[in-house]
């Protein structure tokens, strides 16, 4: 295994994956990864480094940054690159490359399989903060005023600047449902990067708000980034193909995810036993007793909504359960 391929992934926490090693192979080669190594890093001192011109670095890096392999920031008026900050983003920014070979989506399938569990029962084990947490149907809570801003998508999506849309990299990789595709909502700086690299488009926020309520209506869950300020993207997620929604069924490796502040609860009086709410819930939390009364299982409940959302009979609710500290600040 290169060295610098080796130390572009121990950045990554994964020095060992021999997966990731292959990835890294395929976009970019091994000198450009040196320079990636050198990051972060405006295009000068890395010409300097390097013996480079300007011109030369800034060609690579631009090729680079299509790619997914690199990103960039501000440091007063100038561009500083930088290399990817954890795995899901490379992961992420990777497989929206346009011209991205048939050999790198199956690879990060690949890993994903293999090797992300790893990480991910490590993070569980530590309790280390969650990557992503739920984000709630609003209209399934009660009462409503416990909301805070941050957990809203509808009140996210008002309040960003800028909107963009992207593919779906769980379902564009792993393609094991016909859930939509183009779905993936992009905030702010979120926004304004895909828009820049062309891997999305730019929407208004009457379109924004249809795809949240299409992927409603086809049971998938809303997730953003696990702190408390307003995310840089909405995923709208499925749990057949979601690198966090589908490991969070696992006991050992749920730490990836965090579920949101409140827990699904079903009123016995208004509960006709239709079942939807068993069909729809992503996680398995609703049981049957032997008198065909159902329940939620707290343990397993993400407080998504879904359950909720989907109740003909209004019969289910989302009740605050953890205090506003939850989320990380």
């Amino acid at each position: 295994m290169s060295a610098v391929y080796r130390e572009l992934s121990k950045k990554l926490l994964l020095e060992n994956s021999t997966i990731l090693h292959k990835i890294w192979q395929i976009v970019c080669s091994e000198q450009e990864a040196h320079i990636v190594n050198m990051l972060p890093a405006t295009i000068d001192e890395i010409a300097a480094r390097t013996n480079k011109s300007h011109q030369e670095i800034e060609k690579i890096l631009n090729e680079l940054y299509h790619r997914g392999v690199v990103f960039e920031g501000k440091k007063g008026n100038d561009i500083v690159y930088r290399a990817p900050r954890h795995i899901i983003q490379f992961h992420d920014a990777t497989l929206l490359w346009d011209e991205a070979p048939e050999e790198l989506l199956q690879l990060w399938v690949e890993f994903m399989e293999k090797e992300y569990p790893t990480l991910l029962e490590l993070v569980t084990k530590v309790n280390f903060p969650s990557f992503m947490r739920v984000v709630p149907i609003n209209r399934t809570i009660n009462p409503k005023s416990a909301v805070l801003t941050y957990e809203d998508a509808e009140s996210m999506i008002r309040n960003a600047a800028t909107l963009a849309v992207t593919r779906c990299v769980c379902r564009l990789s792993l393609k094991r449902c016909n859930n939509p595709l183009e779905n993936c909502l992009q905030l702010n700086k979120g926004a304004e990067y895909t828009i820049k690299r062309g891997t999305g488009r730019k929407i208004d926020v009457d379109e924004a708000l249809r795809i949240l309520k299409e992927a409603e209506d086809h049971g998938l869950v809303h997730l953003t980034e696990n702190r408390a300020v307003l995310g840089n993207a909405i995923c709208n997620c499925c749990s057949c193909c979601c690198e966090m929604l589908r490991f969070a069924t696992n006991t050992h490796t749920k730490g990836v995810l965090a579920p949101s502040r409140f827990v699904a609860e079903i009123s016995p009086e208004a509960c006709t036993s239709c079942g939807n709410c068993v069909e729809i819930c992503p996680m398995k939390a609703v049981g049957e007793n032997a008198q065909g009364q159902f329940s939620i299982q707290r343990e397993s409940c993400i407080g998504c909504g879904l359950c909720a959302n989907n109740c003909p009979t209004s019969a289910i609710f989302l009740q605050e359960i953890r205090p506003k500290e939850f989320i990380p600040a």
